[in-house]
């Protein structure tokens, strides 16, 4: 098929790329003209290996054509961002897709909408795209399939990941299944638009509240003097259980989406906004925990991660910049160390060893392989004090303590100033 793909962000590139590689002639249209041009010299510009295989591939086979425009095509797949660092939806670069692509799409084409949304969305788009120009929805097939990619493994999940795809009428839904099971190896599932569209929603939402029930474990392990790390594991050994881990916050897609479904109907949602309210909390806890256990006199922080998540550049709602901005008004001079995230709104640094001259507190907040792998003795050295807090309970304590160093871990009784989480 003919394939033109809206958007070559962390979705489309690897979208366009793996359909390409699955045979479709594809057209990467992006508004942004030097991101083309980067993809057109061969530069993707994105930290997974395994997608720049992917998306070098693909434009080395003469079927994945970069482009600032869009072309005429037998399907539409629109893949571009809607949730914003303020947690809320922006679709204005939507609606910005849609309009532009509408004139192109012919009776029988088919769009399908990737893009995280509220739901109604997608049929809202197609109605004022199309209906400004005169168009019958009925003509075209229209298809919402919301991406399921964890971000660090995008490649395998583009290609084993169940995937779920809701159309207009039951053969917009199965018109749009013959393009995904080109190159998807686990089940399409066909369903309606909204329920497509809440679906996506409920996942995220979903973890967005399995991890509040984890931070509120961790305030309640605090209380007990027990490691609720190990409480966890303990109770995921039975097989219908599953919690997630406690940490200093949530970030990525998932406040957004699960804010989008609290507000998707008129009836509040008290459960996934309470869920909101605590991992909210998350950072101020930290902070709090930092300074409970900071030595007297202790003047700078460094924070280690920027990212939301380990082993990935994307800082989308980190709660590295929140606890940033609180440790900076308490009066700590805060620098934020990440080998892998390349842009950050904060004081983002790249030379560890310079700035820990006179640190006096480490705080883990993001477990990069690189980061896990900082020799303690070697850091130790530099120094100021030696105390560091792990968010994620992802050092290896022992290591740290042999290197003299004071460690905390976020949920640990016994190693946690009592008087930070219980606050």
């Amino acid at each position: 098929m003919k394939i033109t793909v809206a958007g070559l962000g962390r979705v489309g590139l690897p979208t366009a790329a793996i359909l390409a590689e699955s045979g479709h002639d594809v057209v990467g249209y992006d508004v942004n003209k030097r991101l083309v041009a980067d993809l057109s010299s061969g530069r993707t510009g994105t930290a997974e290996q395994q997608v720049r295989d992917l998306a070098r591939r693909a434009l080395a086979s003469g079927r994945l054509h970069p482009s600032s425009m869009p072309f005429p095509a037998d399907a539409f797949l629109v893949c571009v961002p809607t949730l914003t660092a303020g947690e809320q939806m922006d679709v204005r670069a939507l609606e910005h897709a849609f309009t532009t692509i509408a004139p192109l799409v012919q009776d029988g084409n088919i769009v399908i909408l990737e893009s995280t949304v509220r739901p109604g969305t997608t049929l809202a788009l197609a109605e004022r795209a199309f209906g400004a120009l005169g168009r019958d929805l009925d003509a075209i097939h229209l298809a919402y399939c919301p991406e399921r990619l964890l971000l660090g493994n995008v490649v395998d999940e583009l290609v084993w990941n169940d995937r779920i795809v809701g159309g207009r009428r039951t053969i917009d839904a199965e018109t749009a299944r013959a393009i995904y099971v080109s190159f998807v190896r686990g089940d399409v599932v066909l369903t309606d638009l909204t329920t497509a569209e809440t679906v996506k929603l409920a996942e995220n939402a979903y973890r967005d509240v399995n991890i509040a029930f984890a931070n509120e474990l961790a305030v309640l392990g605090q209380s007990l003097g027990i490691d609720i790390w190990e409480a966890i594991a303990l109770a995921n050994r039975h097989p219908r259980v599953n919690i997630l881990s406690p940490g200093p916050g949530v970030g990525g897609a998932v406040p957004a989406a699960a804010r989008l479904l609290a507000s998707a109907s008129s009836a509040p949602s008290k459960l996934l906004e309470t869920a909101r309210r605590v991992n909210d909390a998350a950072p101020r806890r930290v902070a709090e925990m930092v300074q409970a256990i900071a030595p007297l006199g202790a003047r700078k922080i460094i924070l280690l991660g920027a990212a939301y998540k380990a082993d990935v550049d994307d800082v989308r709602s980190t709660p590295a910049r929140v606890l940033e901005k609180l440790l900076t008004q308490s009066g700590f001079d805060v620098a934020v160390y990440d080998p892998v995230v390349t842009h950050y709104e904060g004081n983002l640094v790249r030379d560890l060893d310079t700035e820990a001259r006179d640190a006096d507190v480490l705080v883990l907040v993001t477990d990069h392989a690189a980061i896990r792998a900082i020799d303690p003795t070697r850091i130790g050295e530099l120094v100021r004090s030696r105390c560091i807090v792990d968010t994620r309970n992802a050092l290896d304590l022992s290591a740290w303590r042999d290197a003299g160093f004071d460690v905390h871990v976020l949920g640990r009784g016994d190693t946690i100033a009592q008087e930070a989480l219980l606050s």
